[in-house]
């Protein structure tokens, strides 16, 4: 069972009151995925997709908020293919959809697949767009960048899982989080298959897509934790770079984790996005 995507749409102070929809869809390739509605029909609809060993649930501090202020395979591709399942089962359209890390990969993988059929714009966060060094790219991920580096983190995930899970998110974040949060991440990362996950970032880290993203065309918003361990900033940079219609954000104290780290800022940020494009947003901004 994979547990891939939080969907949030309404708007009103009211959807407070309204308690998540658990429920599940089944994929092409017959597989039950998990998903979450937090506020109400009828308002801008923001799907949330999580990163390489995370779940829904890295998104607690995030889903309810932006409902609140009006926003509703161990390959990329079948993740991508996943989440196009879910937007057409659910006939979801004019979707503000949000990538954290490897997330974001999966939104290209859509729109190279699929087009931008079904989105309105996009917000990418805190991810390079090549992990992997090669001759004419250096900046991408700074524990996963080449074979020997993927196979170390490979021996660690399925040797130690319970030190990687613990480890994991002491890398990724620089401001403090609530014990009771690093515990739900720490636990919900130990729900995942360690060898699943060796060989999805195998997939993940060789993929560039560089000669993706000067052909998105949906507006979208770039966010950065300068600070971010997983990747420098410029890596993560570049993609508002490489976006034609890019706006790019500086999370000037935050890591890897900025939605965790500073949730009411990205929480803010994103709903302003959703309601208003590009309008209280500058080409680059620094929080």
């Amino acid at each position: 069972m994979q547990s891939l995507l939080k969907y949030v749409p309404g708007k009103g102070p009211e959807d407070a009151a309204v308690p998540p929809n658990n429920t599940f869809i089944t994929t092409t390739d017959g597989v039950k995925i998990a998903w979450e509605r937090h506020g109400r029909l009828g308002g801008p609809v923001v799907v949330l997709v999580h990163g390489w060993s995370g779940s829904r649930h890295y998104f607690d501090l995030n889903a309810r908020p932006l409902a609140n202020a009006g926003c509703t395979g161990l390959r990329i591709a079948r993740l991508a293919a996943d989440l196009r399942d879910l937007l057409t089962e659910l006939d979801l359209q004019d979707v503000t959809v949000v990538g954290t890390s490897m997330g974001a990969a999966v939104i290209w993988c859509y729109i190279e697949l699929f087009g931008e059929a079904r989105l309105k714009q996009a917000v990418f966060v805190d991810q390079a767009p090549l992990q992997n060094t090669a001759p004419d790219w250096k900046w991408g991920s700074t524990g996963c960048y080449d074979l020997a580096s993927l196979t170390r983190l490979q021996c660690k995930v399925e040797m130690d899982f319970p030190g990687f899970a613990r480890d994991n998110g002491r890398f990724c974040t620089s401001l403090p989080l609530a014990a009771e949060v690093v515990r739900v991440l720490e636990q919900e990362t130990l729900r995942a298959d360690p060898a699943a996950l060796g060989q999805l970032m195998a997939d993940h880290t060789t993929i560039d897509w560089r000669p993706l993203l000067p052909r998105i065309q949906i507006p979208c918003l770039n966010i950065v934790g300068r600070q971010s361990a997983v990747f420098p900033w410029y890596g993560s940079e570049a993609v508002g770079k490489l976006v034609p219609n890019a706006h790019t954000v500086f999370f000037e104290k935050a890591n890897h984790w900025l939605y965790l780290e500073q949730p009411e800022a990205f929480n803010k940020l994103v709903a302003d996005f959703v309601q208003n494009g590009f309008l209280h947003v500058s080409r680059v901004l620094h929080l």
